[in-house]
């Protein structure tokens, strides 16, 4: 009964000091404590974090109960599938072409490893999620839910659209191969794609919030560079004293001082964290291009197989596997279209700021303008995992001639075999 009254005051004082905090919060700033407390939880449920948030200490700390269970959490998932794998190879099970059960067993080895890389990494991680100014961030602008509802819809279609497309593909290739099975066993299936795919989601998250933030940052200036040239024309300098935009100049530029420390930070942290997910994301990028590969093969050999030696098309075989082509194949288009206007929304802030006239602008309005635009030359934000692949709208187009390549050479190989034997 202790524990029990424990807990709840435990429970009741967090919820004050959540409230408490989140009383002057905008509401997208809430939708992103939602989506930032989802990830944490699933990290924790998935053992990939031992990381905590102390509602008394106001930070993330190492909790030894979470490590102890994400250590079981990692063996345990690494005896399972580690035994899975040798059982089926050894039984000659795993040279089948099968590209959902491929699927699910090269996340499954992608998520060893990334247990491996993000427990090496904790106390890198523990001190990003302090150091990053996240919601103080968010707060500083006036935004709108109707301005983050594209930026919504992606993150709910990369986090919950996509697995739901798989996991009723699953079904379906089951209940057609083995009707006895569950909607239970397609869920255990599934298990290794949902952990192999959550740091990638999360990267992903982050790349959405640094978007936003750069829209926002460049709102500012339009409505500035608007203000800063309509002083200094002809009649605006009529209309208004030399005081007036002077002390009008003085306080755009302590704004432009706000918004360039912003634009430093943000840019900061997309690359910190960009550093600690550079091993997941290049293996989830190996993974669908491999994937995608493999599923174009495997549709061509289907009606290969029904054109040459008249074997049955099975239509829901094809389906289930054109689903487990497509998806790893949008996840990339996604990726790379949002990095892509993330890069040209950082972009176009030194653009705007090449825009304003500074022709009759007060000194110090002038240094800080000057000092911002070298900044952004200077930041020159770029995404490359590893320094191996740039993340951008020439990924879409990368993957389109290594995957042709690869078809071509794999087609050609089957085309000389049949003929061949015939």
């Amino acid at each position: 009964m202790r524990f029990v009254k424990a807990a709840k005051r435990r429970l009741r004082f967090w919820w004050q000091s959540l409230t408490g905090v989140m009383s002057s919060w905008s509401l997208v700033s809430k939708v992103v404590l939602i989506g930032v407390g989802l990830s944490v939880l699933q990290s924790n449920l998935y053992g990939l974090s031992a990381c905590r948030f102390n509602i008394r200490r106001r930070k993330f700390v190492l909790s030894k109960p979470l490590a102890i269970y994400c250590f079981v959490v990692g063996l345990l998932f690494g005896f399972y599938y580690v035994q899975l794998i040798w059982t089926e190879y050894k039984s000659g099970q795993l040279g089948q072409l099968d590209i959902i059960k491929t699927y699910c067993y090269v996340n499954a080895v992608a998520v060893l490893l990334n247990y491996v890389t993000q427990w090496a990494m904790m106390h890198h991680i523990l001190n990003y999620l302090n150091d990053v100014p996240l919601f103080s961030t968010i707060n500083y602008f006036d935004v709108s839910f109707l301005a983050v509802r594209r930026f919504v819809i992606f993150g709910a279609v990369k986090m919950f659209g996509f697995p739901f497309m798989l996991q009723l593909a699953t079904w379906v290739y089951q209940q057609h191969k083995q009707p006895e099975l569950s909607w239970m066993h397609s869920s255990i299936t599934m298990i290794p794609i949902l952990l192999g795919n959550h740091l990638n989601n999360c990267f992903f998250g982050s790349i959405l919030v640094a978007h936003c933030l750069f829209i926002q940052i460049n709102n500012v200036l339009r409505k500035m560079l608007a203000e800063v040239n309509r002083l200094q024309t002809p009649l605006g300098m009529f209309l208004h004293k030399p005081y007036y935009r002077m002390q009008r100049f003085c306080d755009l530029a302590d704004q432009l001082d706000e918004l360039a420390k912003i634009y430093t930070q943000i840019a900061h942290f997309s690359r910190a964290y960009l550093v600690l997910n550079s091993f997941c994301l290049v293996m989830s990028l190996g993974i669908n291009l491999f994937i995608t590969t493999l599923g174009f093969f495997m549709q061509y050999q289907a009606i290969a197989d029904y054109t040459f030696i008249e074997e049955a098309y099975d239509v829901t075989k094809a389906l289930s596997h054109l689903v487990f082509l497509l998806v790893p194949f949008l996840e990339i288009i996604l990726v790379a279209r949002v990095s892509q206007d993330e890069l040209i929304q950082a972009k176009e802030t030194g653009n705007l700021l090449q825009r304003m006239s500074m022709e009759h602008a007060d000194v110090r309005f002038k240094a800080v303008v000057d000092a911002f635009w070298l900044q952004v030359c200077t930041i020159n934000l770029k995404l490359i995992p590893m320094g191996l692949l740039e993340l951008d709208g020439s990924t879409v187009n990368k993957l389109y001639s290594t995957v042709t390549t690869f078809l071509l050479f794999l087609i050609q190989n089957d085309l000389n075999f049949r003929f061949s034997i015939k």
